[in-house]
């Protein structure tokens, strides 16, 4: 694969960057991404929906009213969730500047709270919204505003969280997820982490204390004791050795490694502490020195960047609603991780069935399959996505010949070629082959789909 395409599925969701890359050069495009301010308006479905629990339970109720009611209920509630996994998926395929929401989408799977758990539309905008604000300002400062999230704290239970009845959830995965990782902290630990949010509950825009509720006894963190909050535990894990390194593991495995080595884990950790927890420098090295590296092949891709790229190189119209569903089939159902620790990424990203239904998309786009077809449209019926139907279209600028041909889409395509690939091409396209003929097209459609159905193509 041309190091530029490479690149743009690297730090993007598509190969629709490589020529971006390839004309600025890769710091430029790098640093234009993390400077830009792009802006996240609150949608229409967020602002006339729910704002807080209170208003979500007082819907709920109404629903109790009658049958009709509670089928109108069920049916917005899941409307609302299939519009948000929509608009994320189209913040992702639209956006001019994709690194960004990459970025945005790491952090809410390191910080995952889910629509299923959290319920309230609003609660969900904010979490996101506060992600996008801070996902390249300080990442202490990140940490402290997740665990004031109201989204986070109706996800893990922290409402139930109060003095002489503590709930430890929030606690726990601070320690183990958010922050220091498994292993770097002890069961007291966990427990005066938990004090110090005893009375954390939902607040109009963010979480806030509840005086009453509050634990205001002395506790023992980490070596340090006093009447701590949330706040001064926070910085207290800063302070530990073992914090920049579990961020930074997690990063090179979003963007570029499922296996990055300890070295590379040290490397970026330390970058990280030494930039004060300073996340756009951070990422800005993290970046630079791993795009320079040519070789590919060292992470599946996640089905979101599989689904974008398909959809983008056959210009295909995106239905959003479909690409969401389509995720959740692929065990990536935006905003609704299947457990606190999120999306695991690496072979569970390909496992037989995924892979199968990942052939099964592109059978149906270039092919057609009028029983596929109407099966998928019934399924979708409740979701009001509309009638799905693809028309692909292939554009190779050097199309001269079956070589040129093949060579531009495995340099757009695949990690690497083999002798394998190269037979089966040259099967398709004979030697000889007429790209002016009139079932031209359609014969490189076929070259297009061989490749993506490739266990080449799954991999970056």
């Amino acid at each position: 694969m041309e190091i530029n395409h490479l690149n743009a599925l690297r730090l993007g969701f598509s190969t629709s960057e490589a020529e971006a890359i390839k004309t600025k050069g890769i710091s430029v495009y790098i640093a234009q991404q993390l400077n830009a301010k792009p802006i996240l308006p609150m949608p229409d479905f967020v602002s006339e929906g729910p704002r807080s629990l209170k208003d979500f339970q007082a819907l709920k109720k109404m629903a109790e009213q009658g049958e009709r009611e509670r089928e109108l209920f069920i049916k917005k509630t899941i409307q609302n969730s299939i519009e948000w996994k929509a608009l994320v998926v189209q913040r992702c395929y639209e956006s001019a500047f994709p690194l960004r929401e990459k970025i945005n989408l790491f952090f809410q799977n390191h910080f995952v709270c889910t629509l299923q758990s959290v319920n309230v539309p609003y609660w969900i905008f904010k979490h996101y919204e506060t992600i996008h604000a801070h996902a390249l300002g300080n990442y202490k400062t990140l940490v402290k505003e997740m665990v004031y999230s109201n989204a986070m704290i109706k996800y893990l239970d922290n409402q139930q969280n109060r003095k002489d009845k503590i709930n430890e959830n929030l606690g726990r995965e601070l320690l183990e997820l958010f922050t220091l990782g498994e292993g770097n902290y002890t069961e007291n630990d966990i427990k005066n982490a938990a004090l110090s949010l005893a009375g954390l509950s939902f607040g109009n825009e963010k979480g806030q204390y509840r005086p009453f509720l509050k634990d205001n006894s002395q506790k023992t963190f980490m070596g340090k004791t006093g009447n701590f909050t949330i706040d001064d535990v926070i910085d207290i894990i800063f302070e530990q050795k073992n914090t920049p390194y579990l961020i930074a593991e997690k990063a090179l495995k979003w963007f570029f490694y499922d296996n990055p080595s300890k070295e590379l884990v040290a490397k970026y950790g330390a970058i990280l502490k030494n930039n004060q927890f300073e996340l756009q420098p951070f990422f800005n090295q993290l970046f630079t020195d791993e795009c320079a590296k040519s070789s590919g092949g060292n992470q599946i891709k996640n089905p979101l960047v599989y689904l974008i790229q398909v959809f983008k190189d056959l210009q295909i119209q995106p239905n959003y609603k479909f690409m969401a569903f389509f995720l959740k089939n692929q065990s990536m159902d935006i905003y609704d991780q299947p457990n606190v620790k999120g999306w695991k990424g690496g072979q569970n990203w390909l496992t037989s069935q995924i892979y199968a239904d990942r052939n099964q998309l592109i059978d149906f786009i270039i092919s057609g399959n009028k029983k596929y077809e109407k099966i998928l449209n019934k399924r979708l019926e409740k979701f009001n996505v509309g009638t799905i139907s693809f028309t692909p279209n292939l554009t190779i600028h050097d199309r001269k010949n079956a070589q040129s041909i093949c060579t531009a889409l495995t340099n757009r395509m695949v990690f690497e070629s083999n002798e394998e690939i190269q037979a089966a091409l040259s099967q398709i396209l004979n030697y000889d082959f007429d790209p002016t003929a009139e079932n031209a097209d359609k014969s490189i459609l076929s070259v297009y789909q061989y490749l993506a159905k490739s266990p080449e193509f799954q991999l970056i």
